[in-house]
């Protein structure tokens, strides 16, 4: 897709940038001020520019505190009583840590339990060192599924690889920040990010997308019009709002709805667009998406105190200027070729 020419501050300079499966044009000026992504059940943590002796550390860090924690079980209250213990929680000889393992040369994955009870279920922290990013999984375990998961957590592990943020990979996976995670989808897949479209200015591009459930299709964000007005009616909105747009499009292939709003409070003016498509439970190339381009804010007491003029908290662009950069971003989006 060719990138659309034009002097519109929140389209200047487009770049391909992959988010999960998918990518969408964004300018190379612009900001990412907020991320979340889970993948398979893991809520992952990123850290960029990490060596590969800061890596070990930690990794042999959380191992030591690990196997140094005991665990716990919770006793019946007289037996409490007598032992002196009064929150009833008695500590046991057991370790936290279970099983320890490396799926890779630079990867750890620590399977442990806090209590002691025979039932529980287990937690497993994952650390991965993909060139100089390092990722820090987060999962809980089936007591009954231990050897499970280790096999599918190390194929994943394995297919973990280094990528520069502003590359878009030719091969199946789905990126996050600083990292690949290759192969096909697996059960869920969670990406958010924030944008600041021009650093410095209230201009935010929000995408939200996590795997499709049938409960979705019952949504209709066209019929949450009249909660959006009540709640800028609660703000003091009620006689400054304008629809400029509701109605049915798509984004990347897929069926969704959208309503753009324009709200004037005395010299500011804000926009606040929204889409939202439910997806299609079937598969991930089709995931539930939510996103907003918020430009303009409003002019809070604080920042008129602080001597912020209206201007300063005013869209960067005005009503055409806003559907221009929020059909432009929304048409570009795809699914990235052979992501799937």
């Amino acid at each position: 897709m060719e990138p659309m020419m034009t002097d519109n501050p929140l389209l200047s300079d487009p770049r391909p940038w992959c988010i999960g499966r998918f990518v969408i044009d964004r300018p190379t000026h612009s900001e990412v001020s907020y991320e979340k992504y889970e993948f398979w059940g893991d809520k992952i943590n990123i850290i960029n520019n990490v060596s590969l002796g800061t890596f070990q550390h930690k990794a042999s860090e959380r191992e030591d505190e690990l196997r140094k924690k005991r665990r716990t079980i919770l006793i019946p209250y007289k037996e409490s009583v007598k032992r002196g213990l009064p929150n009833g929680v008695l500590e046991t000889d057991a370790s936290w840590l279970e099983k320890v393992l490396s799926p890779t040369q630079n990867s750890r994955l620590f399977i442990f339990k806090e209590d002691g009870e025979s039932d529980a279920s287990f937690s497993a922290d994952g650390y991965v060192l993909a060139g100089t990013t390092m990722l820090t999984m987060k999962s809980s375990v089936a007591d009954d599924g231990v050897q499970k998961f280790i096999d599918l957590t190390t194929a994943e592990y394995q297919s973990i690889t280094y990528r520069e943020n502003w590359t878009v990979p030719a091969e199946r996976g789905f990126c996050i920040n600083g990292a690949l995670i290759g192969g096909p989808s697996r059960n869920s897949e969670v990406a958010e990010q924030t944008i600041s479209m021009i650093p410095g200015k209230p201009s935010l591009f929000v995408i939200k997308m996590r795997d499709a459930v049938e409960a979705d299709r019952k949504f209709s964000l066209l019929k949450t019009l009249p909660d959006l007005r009540n709640d800028l009616k609660e703000r003091g909105y009620s006689h400054n709002v304008r629809v400029l747009r509701e109605g049915n499009r798509q984004v990347a292939g897929m069926d969704a709805e959208e309503v753009l709003l324009s709200i004037k409070d005395g010299e500011t003016q804000v926009f606040q667009f929204y889409l939202q498509a439910p997806g299609n439970p079937d598969t991930t190339a089709q995931p539930h998406t939510e996103i907003q381009l918020l430009l303009g804010d409003e002019l809070s007491d604080a920042d008129k105190d602080s001597g912020m003029k209206p201007e300063d908290m005013s869209s960067p662009v005005d009503e055409a200027g806003a559907i221009q950069a929020w059909d432009t971003l929304l048409n570009s989006m795809r699914l990235r070729p052979g992501a799937m």
